[in-house]
C-alpha cells in the first residue's frame, strides 16, 4: 500500500476526487440552508439551538476543505478535517440506521422526499475515510510532498 500512496499521480487523483465529492456535496446545502437544517434535525441528535448554525457552517466547511484538497493547499489540515467530518457522518448515519430512522441522509440532496440508501452512504463514507486517513498518514511520514501544490 505504501507504493500506491507514494505515487504522486495517485495522490493528486485521490485528493481531487475526495475534494470534488465534498465540493459537490456542499453546493445544494449552501443554497438551501433551511432544508439542510430540517434534514439535520431529522437525525434527532442535536439540541434545536445547534441545528441552524450547523446547517450554515457545515456546508461551507465542506466546500473550503474540498477546495483546499483539490488545489493542494494546506493538505494535511484539510485531510484531518475531512477525516474528522467523515467519522462524524459515519456515526450519524449509523445511529440513524440502528434507531430505524427513515430519513434522507442529506449527503448530496436536501430534498426531503429523496430517500437515500443509508447503508450505501455509510459504506461510501468508510471508503473515503480509508483514502483520506492513508493520504494523511503518508503525508505525516514525510513521504508525500503535500504542502506544496503539485498540480
Amino acid at each position: 500500500m505504501k507504493k500506491i500512496f507514494e505515487n504522486k499521480y495517485f495522490v493528486i487523483s485521490a485528493r481531487i476526487i475526495l475534494g470534488a465529492i465534498f465540493v459537490y456535496a456542499s453546493l445544494e446545502k449552501i443554497a438551501n440552508p433551511q432544508a439542510f437544517a430540517d434534514i439535520i434535525n431529522n437525525y434527532r441528535v442535536l439540541p434545536v439551538q445547534l441545528v441552524n448554525p450547523l446547517a450554515v457552517f457545515l456546508p461551507w466547511l465542506e466546500l473550503i476543505t474540498g477546495l483546499f484538497l483539490m488545489t493542494g493547499k494546506w493538505v494535511k489540515g484539510s485531510l484531518l478535517i475531512y477525516s474528522t467530518l467523515l467519522v462524524i457522518f459515519i456515526i450519524a448515519l449509523s445511529q440513524a440506521l440502528i434507531r430505524g430512522l427513515d430519513i434522507s441522509c442529506g449527503c448530496f440532496s436536501v430534498d426531503p422526499s429523496t430517500t437515500s440508501n443509508v447503508w450505501l452512504r455509510t459504506i461510501e463514507d468508510l471508503i473515503m475515510l480509508f483514502f483520506s486517513v492513508n493520504l494523511y498518514r503518508y503525508s505525516i511520514r514525510g513521504n508525500l510532498k503535500t504542502e506544496k501544490s503539485i498540480i
